[in-house]
């Protein structure tokens, strides 16, 4: 297959031309070189005429007849001739095939999360592996967060718990709504300002489950006063809503 017939197979955009093919370390290593007339400055926009330097970007791809796929771009680093802006040199951009400083392209990122919403960390990785996509529970778990969070509803039945980011060293604070089960956010610490801001902000809250640490009712008697306040070792008022 010739390497102008590779590039609508492999679905490459139109502005990177593919140089040679080669399987290197059992990895199919596609050479291309961006092809770009003129690559625009990512902070004002502005069209750049002048080459400062080029390097290679090594960006992973999703696979191909069972091969793990790596390309190898060549991009330009070019001159902002624009007076006002900040930016004097750039490097030209590959979007939305592949992010800034992103070291996969832009449609593996989307499997990869996709199949973390779908078997989490552990699970993911061995279905990665099956798929030959190179990646590791810990990755899958950070294209999972980076996801945007969902708008937090109405919020009736809270409960709320500390946990820790470093075992016996830092913690923070887990909220959940007792009716869907599903987590709301995330507090960076546990103390009580921190957690009566955030219930502040849905006053609407009829119940809070906390332990019989201070802090948490401290946190629901400032923000949600009206609020009935239940306190138990084991969390049986979460089974008795279920």
């Amino acid at each position: 297959m010739k390497n102008r017939e590779v590039k609508p197979a492999l679905a490459l955009p139109s502005s990177l031309e593919v140089r040679t093919i080669e399987i290197l370390d059992g990895v199919l290593t596609i050479t291309a070189i961006s092809t770009q007339k003129a690559p625009y400055c990512p902070l004002c926009g502005t069209p750049a005429a002048h080459v400062h330097s080029r390097y290679t970007r090594q960006v992973a791809d999703l696979p191909c007849g069972g091969q793990f796929v790596r390309l190898l771009v060549l991009v330009r680093k070019c001159f902002c001739k624009e007076p006002t802006c900040q930016r004097k040199v750039f490097a030209e951009r590959l979007t939305p095939f592949v992010a800034p400083w992103a070291r996969v392209t832009a449609r593996l990122f989307q499997i990869v999360q996709t199949l973390g919403l779908a078997t989490g960390g552990r699970l993911g990785a061995r279905v990665t592996d099956r798929l030959s996509i190179q990646t590791s529970k810990t990755t899958i778990l950070r294209r999972i967060m980076a996801l945007p969070p969902e708008p937090i509803g109405q919020v009736s039945y809270l409960g709320i718990d500390d946990f820790s980011f470093r075992r016996g060293r830092t913690f923070g604070t887990i909220l959940v709504d007792l009716q869907t089960h599903q987590v709301l956010d995330l507090l960076p610490d546990r103390t009580a300002d921190t957690s009566a801001a955030w219930m502040a902000t849905h006053p609407e809250i009829e119940l809070v489950s906390r332990d019989r640490g201070g802090d948490y009712a401290a946190a629901a008697r400032k923000a949600v006063p009206a609020a009935t306040q239940t306190a138990d070792r084991f969390h049986l008022l979460v089974r008795r809503l279920t």
